[in-house]
């Protein structure tokens, strides 16, 4: 890595050596000083920031550049993605302008900084919808949606220096969409990392309330973001009200489980453990029929895109409480199992609704849906796995 070298009597100096030295070590084919122009740029931008924890604000983005330059499992990392993770608070925090960026350092760099600053606008804005910033994300450039990954990590390193309700709004976001959004770009390495630091937050700001037992049952309604939003709205309505009648009808009354919290495409259920033998002898059984009711009741070929098809997941855990919502690892587990590959490529396979239980966790997954052309095509084989703890329906399919 060859080019000038940043004085280290400079505040900022000892930074860029040490982002140079990952450089020099991880990408030695990089633009040396290319990316030494854009720290003394961002440098000059800066000048008499500071950030809460009493830091240059420089101190930022050079960091931002340096866990981008050490990872090794990330493919979208090249010169232009370290220069805009370098520059990418200058024209939203200072005079810099998109124009100067554009004639300083070209329009590939400038255009990363700008998607950029959209993805922070948008995660500023209220009323938003966790799907919808997922969306956005999703059909961002990979680079610009690393630089932010590496920028929500740096901000989490040092988030202590934050009031207590900012911390807290901080880590449920990155529970709610920078895990996922890492698991997609397979940035294990920062995935990690942003999930230690955003549990350690939310433990460390968390009230005396004691955790709670739960039974975590988690619905998603299958192609619903394929689906106009009228009918994903009736979707929505009807799986609230067909899995509360299955939970009335076995008993499990609304002083034994929480509220239903909406998941935008779905719905999260918390059950008092007590319940845990009705929700697989009873619940999941009439909720099945429920939807194979419903969705023969609908009329052809219009009523086809309103085929109700859910997945499942139901999971035993602790779940903690503040003044927020509820948290914890069990919900977080609970999600990636709805989301995993395994769940989505059973949904494919099967027609039949099936309920599987993997006993290493006492973890059910599952497709409930409904059959849409016969509502007597043979069930899919059972599962071989049983828990001792738990019915023994576990392995069961619903006609």
């Amino acid at each position: 890595m060859n080019g000038p070298v940043t004085p280290a009597s400079a505040p900022w100096g000892g930074l860029v050596a040490a982002l140079r030295e990952v450089i020099l070590t991880m990408r030695p084919r990089a633009d040396a000083e290319l990316i030494e122009r854009a720290c003394e740029v961002a440098a000059r931008c800066h000048q008499g920031q500071m950030r809460r924890s009493g830091d240059p604000y420089i101190t930022h983005p050079v960091a931002v550049a340096r866990i981008l330059a050490r990872l090794d499992d990330v493919d979208e990392v090249d010169d232009q993605t370290l220069c805009a993770a370098i520059l990418h608070d200058a024209v939203e925090d200072t005079p810099y302008t998109l124009a100067a960026l554009r004639r300083d350092f070209g329009t590939g760099i400038a255009t990363m900084v700008a998607e950029h600053m959209a993805l922070d606008r948008l995660g500023r804005r209220p009323g938003r919808k966790v799907t919808q910033v997922m969306a956005t994300i999703r059909s961002a450039d990979t680079r610009v949606v690393a630089v932010k990954m590496a920028d929500r990590l740096h901000n989490m390193q040092t988030l202590q220096f934050l009031p207590q309700a900012k911390q807290l709004r901080k880590a449920r976001e990155v529970l709610d969409t920078f895990l996922p959004v890492a698991q997609q770009l397979h940035m294990n390495t920062v995935r990690s990392e942003l999930q230690t630091l955003a549990f350690a937050a939310l433990i460390r700001n968390q009230s005396l309330r004691p955790p709670r037992r739960r039974v975590i049952v988690a619905l998603d309604i299958e192609r619903s973001t394929s689906r106009p939003d009228p009918v994903k709205a009736e979707l929505r309505t009807m799986l609230y009200e067909l899995f509360d009648a299955a939970l009335r009808s076995a008993g499990v009354s609304a002083r034994r489980r929480d509220r239903f919290i909406d998941r935008g495409d779905g719905l999260l259920a918390l059950i008092d453990p007590a319940d845990q033998a009705l929700l697989f002898n009873l619940v999941i059984p009439v909720f099945s029929q429920l939807l194979t009711s419903y969705n023969a009741s609908l009329s052809h070929p219009g009523g086809r895109d309103r085929q109700l098809r859910v997945r499942a997941v139901m999971h035993m855990g602790n779940v903690h409480d503040d003044d927020n919502g509820c948290y914890g690892e069990a919900l977080d587990i609970a999600f990636r199992l709805l989301d995993a590959p395994a769940s989505r490529g059973r949904s494919k396979r099967h027609r039949a609704p099936s309920w599987s239980l993997s006993p290493a966790t006492s973890t059910t997954r599952s497709r409930l849906t409904a059959p849409t052309e016969s509502a007597t095509q043979p069930p899919a084989a059972s599962s071989p796995h049983r828990s001792p703890a738990t019915s023994t329906k576990a392995g069961s399919t619903f006609p």
